[in-house]
C-alpha cells in the first residue's frame, strides 16, 4: 500500500490567532499542512486529519511530550501513526542561533 496522503503540523507565530491549512503534492500523494496558533491544539488537529483521510501525522520539533502523548491518545483508535521531528545534538547551536 502506498502512502496517499499525510499530514504536518506545525505552529506558527505568536501573532497568529487562528490555524492555516495547505495542501501540496501530487493527484498520487498529497501532503496537508496545518499551522496552529500554539501547542494545545495539537490532538483536535491531528483528529481533524485523521478524519480528513490522512494515513499518518507528523508534528515539527515545537510539540513536546505532553501534547503528542494526547495526540497518540487520540489517533491510535484510529490507527493512524503520528510521528515527530527530532533534532541531534549536532544541531545544538543552529537551534539556539535560531530560537535564543
Amino acid at each position: 500500500m502506498a502512502l496517499n496522503k499525510w499530514g504536518f503540523v506545525y505552529t506558527l507565530g505568536g501573532d497568529s490567532e487562528a490555524a492555516r491549512r495547505d495542501e501540496i503534492g501530487s493527484d498520487a500523494c498529497r501532503l496537508v499542512a496545518v499551522g496552529v496558533p500554539d501547542v494545545s491544539h495539537a490532538a483536535r488537529v491531528a483528529i481533524d486529519l485523521a478524519n480528513d483521510g490522512c494515513e499518518l501525522v507528523e508534528f515539527c520539533g515545537a510539540f513536546g511530550a505532553g501534547p503528542m502523548a494526547e495526540v497518540i491518545a487520540a489517533l491510535e483508535p484510529l490507527g493512524v501513526p503520528v510521528g515527530t521531528v527530532s533534532y541531534g545534538g549536532d544541531a545544538t547551536s543552529g537551534l539556539h542561533q535560531i530560537f535564543g
